[in-house]
């Protein structure tokens, strides 16, 4: 059973980098390396350049710069999935010695399945260390519970370690007070209150539980920081607070709340409801056997996780073990004296619980196969060949890109300084609304871009969108040149970056988009780079085709189209028909697809807009009103939204200007 929990953790944990923050994390870590000092201001980034930084993560910058140097990133991915498949053996043993082998048993399915559905959120990020140390303090504190003091010994040593490497680690003193609260409430209120909920039972000395608090409490101050190591997690808490004008809360996919992103993503998001609703079910079961000192744990990860989408993975590790020993007595009495009645289902039910751990472990592995390459950035997330390009060509000095690809230039590119990143605590809100009204209003990015300078601008096509408008801006532009595009990121150059006449070394050969020799060479090179990857290579030419339409080069995008099948190529060749004056074909493929899916968002605003087209207002609105109800927050309905309200601004009545409003 633990082979198969590690196996299960291990595969589920084996994704490849997604995410920008391990990219300054590498950088930093290279340049402690380099300076053999800790990094005291941001070297790194325009916006916060000479700020001071308190980087309570060096420790394990500088473990994963080593890893890096010796296995690259595909190091770096098998060192996270190692990491993971070690906290969950660690859970897998604190559960077995707690609750005997019907709560391993059912533990290991359930962590399995846990992780694999939640394995985007496991990323290549300093909370691989902190789901380690959780495991490890949750597993000394339930041996406590058993009688094994000596178990306390260590965990102001792991204190230290933990402190040095993440913010999160005041969690582990916030374990050590629970069981702390539950050892002074349960012998005083446990055998005398016939209301009192929780297991009388419940076996926890105050006095070596408040000693370790008080050390790792002191331990926790052992940092290059000293208190503002410690304080630094109160601020990251108010930075992702779920309050009205808290920007970082409202504006960060992984800040946001889980019921809200499930309306935005559900796809990432849709198990935490069910989630919630088997782990009401197994306290429910328990009964008065759950502990005080479970309860609390799971109030505290509970909030945080409700708190953002990025704390779901901490309340998974920490719920899950305590809802199996929560239920684990119960089925433990079932399985052994079964009634009659209940006698023709335990065998089943064991080997039902034998075939979901087996189906959980081939599609862990059948999805860890059909992932990208380890040893490179997820495709498509960050603008890895521009990057090489400005690499090979000598680029330095001021550089615009998206905030999550901020790190990946640090990194990559040493000679080039991104605007801002994803440090939340680094970065001011002022800056970061700074940012965001330059990637969606053109007007603004240029006024920001002749204060500081930039002399490239690397943008992403998707993961997200959001940068569409910008790049079709600057194509437009006369004070930029496109040098380099393969559909789902783009490279511009500043024709005059110094103001002297000297064009950018990256903008000497710019290639026009509306030749079909360079559409072709850039689908042969998509063709070539993804010819292990088919739906890698699939989604390349659907981006290359968006990207086309974008910048008006309707006839090229429909060639790229001409021989891809899917719904989102028949929508793509719909918006072509479209903009290529053919309204009645696009409508024609947009109620085919409707037909499919009536509530495809795409779909249903490619409608509002034909319906704008032809001077339709009423059935526009309509057309939207069905978009927003599939989905509140898309983007491209809200501004065909806006723009009918602007038109009907004149009558005070209108529909879209009422909708508008609410």
């Amino acid at each position: 059973m633990l082979v198969a929990l590690g196996a299960g953790a291990f595969l589920a944990g084996l994704t490849p980098i997604s995410d920008g923050d391990i990219f300054w994390h590498l950088a930093a870590g290279r340049e402690m390396a380099h300076r053999h000092a800790w990094l005291h201001t941001d070297p790194f980034t325009l916006s916060a350049a000479g700020r001071p930084w308190i980087d309570v993560h060096w420790l394990f910058q500088l473990a994963c710069h080593g890893i890096y140097r010796l296995g690259g990133l595909a190091g770096v991915v098998l060192a996270k999935a190692l990491l993971v498949a070690a906290g969950a053996l660690v859970l897998g043993r604190a559960v077995g010695r707690s609750g005997g082998a019907t709560a391993r048993a059912l533990f290991v399915p359930a962590m399995v399945g846990v992780l694999y559905l939640a394995r985007h959120f496991l990323l290549a990020r300093p909370v691989i260390v902190s789901l380690l140390m959780l495991a490890l303090f949750f597993a000394a504190l339930e041996r406590l519970r058993a009688g094994r003091r000596r178990a306390l010994i260590a965990l102001p040593l792991l204190q230290i370690v933990w402190s040095n490497c993440q913010g999160l680690a005041v969690l582990g003193p916030a374990m050590i007070g629970a069981y702390l609260i539950a050892a002074g409430l349960s012998p005083r209120l446990g055998g005398r209150r016939w209301w009192w909920p929780f297991d009388p039972q419940e076996n926890l000395p105050w006095r070596p539980l408040a000693l370790t608090l008080a050390l790792c409490v002191a331990a926790s101050l052992v940092n290059p920081y000293g208190r503002d190591g410690v304080t630094l997690a109160t601020r990251l808490l108010a930075r992702i607070s779920p309050s009205a004008g808290n920007l970082f809360g409202e504006q960060v996919a992984e800040n946001v709340p889980p019921w809200l992103l499930e309306r935005t993503a559900p796809a990432q998001i849709f198990h935490f409801k069910w989630y919630l609703a088997t782990l009401a079910a197994c306290l429910a079961l328990a009964g008065r056997r759950l502990l005080l000192s479970h309860l609390l744990l799971l109030g505290g990860f509970g909030a945080l996780a409700l708190m953002a989408n990025r704390n779901v993975l901490l309340f998974y590790w920490v719920a899950t073990p305590i809802a199996i020993l929560a239920i684990a007595p119960r089925v433990a009495r079932l399985l052994a004296k079964p009634p009659r009645a209940s006698r023709s289902w335990v065998i089943p039910g064991a080997l039902a619980l034998g075939v979901v751990l087996a189906a959980e472990l081939a599609l862990a592995a059948v999805s860890a196969r059909r992932e990208p390459t380890i040893a490179a950035p997820t495709p498509f997330h960050f603008p890895t060949e521009s990057t090489r390009r400005l690499v090979g060509a000598g680029a330095h000095g001021p550089v615009f890109v998206p905030d999550h690809a901020g790190g990946y230039l640090a990194f990559s590119a040493p000679g080039l300084k991104p605007y801002i990143d994803t440090r939340l605590l680094l970065h001011t809100a002022d800056e970061y609304a700074t940012y965001l009204a330059a990637v969606d209003d053109p007007a603004r990015f240029d006024a920001l871009a002749a204060r500081w300078r930039f002399r490239y601008v690397a943008l992403t096509t998707a993961y997200p969108d959001r940068y569409l408008g910008l790049v079709q801006h600057l194509a437009k532009s006369p004070a930029w040149t496109l040098t380099f595009t393969d559909g789902s990121e783009v490279l511009f150059a500043r024709r005059d970056p110094a103001g002297d006449g000297a064009a950018s070394p990256a903008a000497v050969s710019p290639r026009p988009l509306d030749s079909d020799q360079e559409v072709d060479r850039i689908t042969a090179q998509l063709a070539a780079r993804f010819s292990r990857w088919p739906d890698q290579h699939q989604a390349a030419r659907l981006h290359l085709a968006r990207l086309l339409l974008v910048l008006g080069q309707v006839d090229q995008a429909q060639r790229v189209l001409a021989t891809m099948t899917g719904p989102t190529a028949v929508q793509l060749r719909a918006r072509a028909y479209l903009a290529a004056g053919q309204a009645a074909a696009a409508e024609s493929l947009a109620r085919t697809l409707l037909l499919v899916d009536p509530r495809d968002v795409s779909s249903l605003t490619l409608m509002a807009r034909i319906a704008m087209r032809s001077r339709q207002p009423d059935a526009a609105l309509g057309w939207l009103r069905r978009a927003l109800e599939a989905d509140p927050y898309d983007g491209e309905a809200l501004r065909l939204l806006e723009s009918l309200s602007d038109a009907a601004s004149t009558d005070p009545a209108s529909d879209a200007k009422s909708m508008s409003r609410n």
